[in-house]
């Protein structure tokens, strides 16, 4: 017994190598064995020698990441971090199907500490503990051996090469088979653990802290704007992780906008793109001048956005954040997170959005009369918590996911919380509306209110967002864009009210149209304009 325990104890540092690999192969890549085992499944006829020299295949990839790793002085700090980070990407993507890409580790690393604290549960708690806290606790303690340096280059000099020469034995058996599935199935290689969330960190790493800042450019210098008796209050509603397909104004069966349905003057875009599936893109995104297919944040962090356009031409700007900041949008105007405070239904770090019905007043008041733009950053539908978005009297679709933890609750329970988040944001919006009403003595109001991007709500075993936007579903793409126009504004304007809810049904539109279409109700004037992209374009007659 004591020569068993001594034995636990120590360890060598081949034999670890070979037990780490096969821990990451059994253990940690289970979500990939399981895609690959359906797609054995679903063939008509496959080589039963190819699917066995799959999991030998990993084996000797696994063998060779780690062997270099497991050296003296290195081991233990870098097989303690890897296993720690795999346990919570093996529940990440087996819990909700998060694909750990650059945009992803933008995500993680800009994100809250509220917001991280939404996906705790005790199942992840568990999940953590039992397969990365324990080997990890196991590698701090236990006593690696090593050979003799040269001795023990010896060895990892055999082990690599004969791994290698496995590789390559079965590459030339199988070539055939493993290219036809890599090249039908291209998202494989993005569930691999560790590989593809440690290559997508050090992308994210090189990328933010070791590439060279581009020059600053100003851009629509030149943007002007007529001086009017009468000013403009606009407010704009950035959403966060609605979905369109949850929108009764789309066709869907609930009446999720009931509040808004209730008003005049209310346009809702039937077809309208994200530019990406996370906040961390989107949101920039959203307020750049540049298109989806040309956005990149190194850029946009080097040049003005719309905000800063807006800014030259004399308007008063205030951003104020429900949710985990701009991310850069609003770094030249003032910003103000919202009071975390019980009576605003605050739990913790997170509050309701009826947080902004107790301020708006008051912050409309500060601008004293003056041309203005308000921003609003709701926390809107972000999950997994969603039962946390709306106060209790406001759950009307019951029984509605009271956790974290999805896979505890039936598909359902999860879609009545979610149609509970839309439905009390359209609660928010009306609100809002009718306190806008309220100045049009004083100024010619509208409300644009637009996601940031959609959610999964377990369709295809998908949940939340955060996905490449070349394989995320529709229904991370697919956003709401509803506006409100005042009476006032739209004889002003000479607008066609009918020509725009056509429109709204008719267009695609996407993130790309609202910079232009900002300038243009704010009667901006520039070379940056662009009407091709002006929502408005066609239906308004001209200033009056």
């Amino acid at each position: 017994m004591k020569d068993y325990l001594k034995k636990f104890k120590e360890v060598d540092s081949l034999t670890l190598t070979l037990c780490i690999a096969l821990y990451y192969l059994i253990g940690l890549n289970f979500v990939i064995t399981g895609k690959i085992l359906r797609i054995f499944s679903e063939l008509e006829n496959y080589n039963v020698f190819f699917a066995l020299s799959v999991p030998l295949f990993f084996f000797a990839a696994f063998t060779i990441i780690f062997t270099p790793f497991v050296s003296k002085y290195i081991a233990k700090p870098v097989l303690i971090i890897f296993l720690l980070t795999s346990a919570c990407v093996n529940y990440g993507a087996y819990k909700f199907g998060i694909i750990f890409n650059q945009d992803m580790m933008v995500n993680i690393f800009e994100t809250t500490s509220a917001e991280a604290g939404s996906y705790f549960n005790l199942k992840l708690l568990v999940w953590i503990f039992l397969s990365g806290i324990l080997p990890a606790f196991y590698i701090a303690f236990v006593k690696i051996r090593y050979k003799p340096f040269l001795h023990e280059t010896l060895r990892k000099v055999v082990l690599i090469g004969g791994n290698a020469i496995l590789i390559l034995i079965i590459a030339a058996l199988f070539y055939k088979d493993y290219a036809s599935v890599a090249r039908n199935n291209p998202k494989l290689q993005k569930d691999i653990v560790p590989t593809y969330y440690v290559s997508s960190t050090y992308k994210y790493i090189k990328n933010t802290y070791f590439t060279e800042k581009l020059p600053y450019q100003e851009i629509g210098t030149d943007a002007t704007r007529e001086p009017e008796d009468e000013k403009y209050l606009i407010i704009v509603l950035v959403g966060e992780t609605a979905r369109a397909q949850n929108y009764a104004y789309n066709g869907y069966a609930r009446d999720t906008n009931a509040y808004t349905s209730q008003l005049e003057n209310i346009i809702s875009f039937k077809d309208v793109s994200s530019c990406g599936t996370a906040t961390a893109v989107s949101l920039p995104c959203m307020f750049s001048l540049m298109d989806k297919d040309n956005y990149s944040r190194q850029k946009f962090d080097a040049e003005d956005n719309v905000i800063d356009i807006i800014k030259r031409t004399g308007y008063k700007q205030l951003w104020l954040d429900n949710n985990t900041g701009c991310k850069g949008v609003c770094r030249n105007i003032e910003s103000i997170e919202l009071p975390r405070q019980p009576e605003f239904n605050c739990k913790g770090e997170e509050c309701t959005d009826d947080i902004f019905l107790k301020v708006i007043d008051d912050k409309i008041t500060q601008m004293n009369g003056e041309d203005a733009v308000i921003y609003m950053h709701l926390i809107g539908s972000h999950g997994p918590t969603y039962f946390q978005r709306y106060p209790r009297e406001h759950a009307k679709f019951q029984p509605d996911c009271q956790t974290s933890d999805l896979s505890s609750c039936s598909e359902q329970e999860i879609v009545n919380s979610y149609d509970n988040t839309i439905l009390y944001t359209d609660y928010v919006m009306a609100e809002i509306i009718k306190r806008l009403k309220n100045y049009e003595d004083t100024y010619h109001t509208s409300l644009i209110y637009m996601s940031d991007h959609g959610e999964s709500l377990g369709e295809n075993g998908i949940y939340l967002h955060g996905m490449p936007y070349a394989i995320a579903p529709e229904t991370q793409t697919h956003v709401p864009l509803i506006m409100w126009i005042s009476d006032k504004m739209v004889k002003h304007e000479d607008m066609d009210i009918a020509c725009m809810k056509e429109k709204a049904q008719s267009g695609h539109f996407s993130h790309d149209n609202l910079a232009q279409s900002l300038l243009d109700i704010l009667d901006i004037e520039s070379d940056i304009v662009d009407v091709s992209k002006d929502i408005f374009d066609s239906c308004t007659e001209g200033k009056s």
